[in-house]
């Protein structure tokens, strides 16, 4: 149940309702709220010294660690917006985020801060928060705290249909709203162990934290997400809610990892999910949660129960809370393009217009996903963006790959597209065109260029990409040359 009356900043009303309560939990120790707060509160205090102000845009680079969300807290404390950055980016992707977003100060974690070094930009940051906990200049002084359900909270990245980076920009109510919805279904509880098991630069691990925040909860901090961390930290911490990818998923029960009796939900998104997957995983008690939603949703917007997903196997489940869903220019076999209407949708993308506008709609959003909803009101998803690419819970634009590509001199053509994978839930694959080309060259060269998950795993050197007479490649035909179909 989620009891804030936004009436304050959240951390601050958790840490006078509950101080002593069990906040975070990290490799070394636990965190009350009330220290929770107090590290909040004394690293505001230390950012304002910095001339970080009301409204000014703070890019984050920081290990998966509790720091990020004291960071997050004393930018809210502040009235700063948050921009968390992925940190398995280039320099070059990272810098045009930077632009995009108008980021006024960028924050970098000191013990990773060698692998940003590179980056160019002014207001840069290193930050090591144990020392600015023991410093003797910066005091803790109870500012006056702006808060506003309707001020923006959040500015993320996501992947656009068009290969180009989006910034969304939500507001608290649209956090608040989201993990009201999700309330509904889950019936949270400030006895509940969330596992931070998913990047926080993602929603669905950004969301992780604001639901143990509001629920007044306890987040369980991995040394890591990586698989061996989650894994280690399963067992050491017992966690109530954990949400994982189908990756994850699949290498917990090959390692025969067996969930524990304190597990009530195990929520799964973030790419395709596996109905072979997740049937075994039910068979092994596995409690599995099939969810649908975006960054512009502010993750989760529908979910299937576990008792649910044997008679409707296929389906992302039922709408949460309040929101609605349409399905838009429906065809003969009622597919259509999925449009919805939520209190926890975002504001806009920040700085650009056109394409708010054409996404949000007498305030429906246009996913671009399309799917059907059957007569028991299941939402059932067909097809994603014809050029998303959801590999291992990251999100992939085979414009953004193609592009990178077709900067090498040798490459005449190329086509990116996604192949079906046991263990990953899709891969990139790319067909080049080229005479002279090798796999290993255009891989050394796409290091330089982009992220190393969004480097094709397999490779086809074909002499032509059959295309329509719109310059449209055929993709069924590309397949069967391929013997792929």
């Amino acid at each position: 149940m989620i009891t804030i009356s936004n009436k304050k900043h959240w951390l601050i009303e958790q840490a006078a309702k509950r101080p002593n309560d069990r906040a975070i939990l990290t490799e070394q120790s636990f965190v009350s709220y009330q220290k929770f707060f107090e590290a909040s509160n004394l690293t505001a205090n230390y950012l304002l010294t910095l001339n970080i102000k009301k409204n000014d845009h703070v890019g984050i680079l920081c290990r998966h660690t509790y720091d990020f969300f004291v960071l997050v807290n004393a930018l809210w404390f502040i009235g700063a917006i948050p921009v968390p950055l992925n940190s398995r980016k280039t320099t070059n992707e990272i810098e045009n985020e930077i632009h995009l977003a108008d980021i006024n100060f960028l924050i970098v974690d000191e013990t990773i801060s060698s692998q940003f070094s590179e980056i160019n930009f002014i207001n840069k940051i290193q930050i090591k928060l144990e020392n600015v906990f023991k410093s003797q200049i910066i005091k803790s002084i109870f500012p006056n705290l702006p808060f506003s359900i309707l001020n923006c909270s959040l500015i993320m990245f996501t992947s656009g249909s068009t290969g180009n980076p989006k910034a969304v920009v939500h507001t608290f109510q649209s956090l608040y709203e989201s993990i009201q919805a999700l309330d509904s279904f889950a019936q949270l509880s400030s006895g509940d162990i969330w596992l931070a098991s998913l990047p926080l630069y993602h929603i669905g691990g950004f969301m992780i934290l604001c639901r143990s925040l509001l629920s007044g909860s306890l987040v369980v901090f991995p040394a890591s997400p990586k698989f061996e961390d989650i894994n280690q930290t399963i067992k050491q911490s017992d966690p109530t809610h954990i949400s994982l990818v189908p990756t994850t998923l699949d290498r917990l029960l090959k390692e025969n990892v067996s969930p524990s009796k304190n597990l009530k939900y195990v929520f799964l998104g973030g790419s395709p999910s596996q109905t072979e997957l997740i049937t075994e995983a039910i068979k092994k008690s596995w409690p599995i949660v099939k969810v649908y939603g975006s960054t512009e949703t502010c993750s989760m917007i529908t979910a299937l129960h576990p008792d649910e997903i044997k008679p409707k196997p296929n389906s992302v489940g039922k709408l949460l809370g309040k929101n609605k869903i349409k399905i838009m220019n429906e065809s003969e076999n009622d597919l259509g393009e999925v449009a919805v209407f939520s209190k926890s949708l975002f504001k806009e993308y920040y700085n650009d217009l056109p394409t708010t506008n054409n996404k949000l709609k007498n305030s429906w959003y246009r996913t671009g996903d399309f799917g059907r909803i059957d007569n028991e009101g299941y939402l059932y998803i067909e097809s994603r963006r014809d050029d998303l690419i959801i590999s291992g819970g990251e999100n992939i634009t085979s414009y953004e790959v193609e592009l990178a590509i077709k900067k090498h001199p040798f490459v005449k053509d190329v086509f990116v597209f996604a192949l079906q994978d046991k263990k990953w839930g899709q891969i990139v694959c790319a067909a080049i065109v080229s005479e002279t080309i090798s796999e290993d060259v255009i891989k050394d060269f796409l290091k330089e260029k982009i992220a190393s998950y969004k480097i094709p795993k397999r490779f086809f050197i074909i002499n032509e990409i059959p295309r329509n007479e719109m310059g449209k490649a055929n993709r069924a035909e590309l397949l069967k040359q391929l013997k792929l179909s």
